[in-house]
């Protein structure tokens, strides 16, 4: 059929008039259904990304433990090896000294080119970082420590002890290697320096310590100084001293136990550049020990040493190394003071049997332990020394006593008391753990400035005996020479 324009046109408006709502509802759901669907995807995506680092952190802690454990094994399979090349090293080392002695022999089957060879080899090993001894020894050897040191009964039981390194790490990543002064450092060094990081501790503290000493920046002086003391009289009383000394330092250590050892020809140079060094002390017996304790420790390396020896000079009163001794007879009166304050049944002993109390522990002091302890408690004193300063000597010192406080009280004369204390610090008590339980804890509060003025008043009383005894001295000259020439007119 034939559908006319107007009528065509008239159906397409219909059409449009019925269909326009049902398009614009469609059309609106389609706009409903689109404005939403784009942030649910976004958070879908939100989630999915959560999930995936979840899982992540997940696997990381599942990790970590395990790296941590790989990386303990690892450090566990260092030392080992490092403890193995070690030995390696000191049997290699004791066999160059052995060829070494055959060179100075009559007759040897050694060509002497490989005498040679050995020498200069020896000469090279001089020039390193001490080895670390720790050779398994047999019928004609010793066994020595890391500081040279033959391994005691009790060394070998206890060990030295020393802090953890993981804590010392800690520390040294957050706050320097240069040791600044801290209430955690000073846990720390309290609780023990580890081996590791000794030498650079008290190389640390030295160079705190002599800061504003005469010529602690000059980069030649120690050097200079050991030219001086070559170009000097070898005759002087200082020279002299220093030569008999050194085969009664440290012999039971290996570095220092025989003319040809290693560390002697080090500790006479020591001594020597500190003499020059401080012509008001020169030398004093008991400086020999420092300075050689000091080179077992730091190394064998001079320079190091010798700022050691300026170093504890510097800490101790003075006059403690000085002809008359005063600071070091100061301090043995104010530790009987407090000896008689703190352990008063122990004085009483003491002087019920008229023993002198400084007869056992001048030698404590003067040498910093090193003659009369183990080298656990030595080693435990000097970081402690170093980091604290000279008020630790004191702590050590009424520790040990009261340790042995009740074994003192039974022994009956004064000879088994002498004998007794000789061997103290080679006891099985006395460790570095029981020493800084009571310093640290049971003699706490242990103020400095109770200490300083008992250090003024117990001078006083020294420089006035002095005095009086110099006094007498001049008068009996005197008196003398009166009478020679009394003679000589007669």
């Amino acid at each position: 059929a034939v559908v006319s324009t107007q009528s065509t046109g008239e159906l397409i408006g219909r059409i449009d008039v019925e269909t326009r709502p049902y398009l614009c509802k469609e059309i609106a759901e389609e706009k409903h259904t689109e404005e939403p669907f784009v942030p649910r995807q976004r958070l879908q995506e939100a989630q999915d990304t959560i999930a995936s680092y979840t899982a992540q952190n997940r696997l990381l802690e599942e990790e970590i433990p395990q790296v941590n454990s790989l990386r303990y094994e690892e450090r566990k399979q260092y030392h080992q090896v490092k403890a193995e090349l070690d030995k390696i090293n000191n049997h290699y080392m004791l066999l160059l000294r052995e060829i070494n002695k055959l060179r100075t022999g009559a007759e040897t089957t050694i060509s002497r080119d490989l005498q040679e060879i050995a020498a200069t080899l020896i000469e090279q090993v001089k020039d390193k970082d001490l080895l670390d001894v720790q050779q398994i020894g047999n019928d004609f050897t010793h066994r020595y420590d890391r500081y040279g040191f033959e391994i005691s009964k009790l060394s070998a039981k206890v060990g030295v002890g020393c802090g953890p390194e993981m804590v010392w790490e800690k520390h040294i990543v957050q706050f320097g290697n240069d040791f600044a002064a801290c209430k955690e450092l000073k846990a720390l060094v309290r609780a023990g320096v580890p081996h590791k990081y000794r030498s650079s501790f008290w190389r640390a503290c030295i160079s705190r310590i002599t800061a504003e000493c005469p010529g602690r920046d000059e980069a030649n002086l120690y050097r200079s100084l050991l030219a001086q003391a070559d170009l000097a009289d070898h005759n002087n009383i200082f020279t002299k001293q220093i030569e008999l000394d050194l085969m009664r330092t440290l012999p039971n250590n290996c570095l220092f136990n025989s003319t040809t050892a290693t560390g002697v020809d080090k500790l006479r140079n020591v001594l020597l550049a500190f003499a020059r060094y401080n012509l008001e002390i020169g030398y004093c017996q008991g400086l020999n020990r420092i300075a050689a304790f000091s080179l077992a420790v730091l190394n064998l390396k001079e320079e190091d040493a010798f700022w050691a020896v300026v170093a504890v000079v510097e800490l101790l009163p003075p006059d403690y190394y000085s002809q008359t001794m005063a600071g070091a007879q100061v301090d043995q009166r104010v530790l009987a003071d407090i000896m008689a304050d703190k352990y008063p049944r122990i004085m009483a002993h003491f002087n019920h049997f008229k023993i002198d109390l400084s007869l056992i522990t001048f030698n404590w002091f003067l040498t910093l332990f090193v003659d009369n302890s183990n080298i656990n408690v030595v080693l435990s004193f000097w970081d402690l020394f170093f980091y604290e300063g000279d008020k630790v000597l004191f702590r050590y010192a009424l520790a040990i006593f009261r340790i042995y406080h009740d074994e003192l009280l039974k022994l009956r004369d004064g000879i088994e008391v002498y004998n007794f204390c000789r061997g103290i610090g080679d006891a099985e008590l006395c460790t570095p753990e029981n020493i800084k339980k009571i310093a640290f804890g049971e003699l706490n509060p242990f103020p400095f400035e109770k200490l300083a003025k008992r250090r003024e008043y117990h001078l006083r009383k020294v420089h006035g005996e002095m005095d009086a005894l110099n006094q007498a001295r001049t008068q009996y000259n005197a008196h003398k020479r009166s009478s020679i020439l009394d003679c000589d007119s007669d």
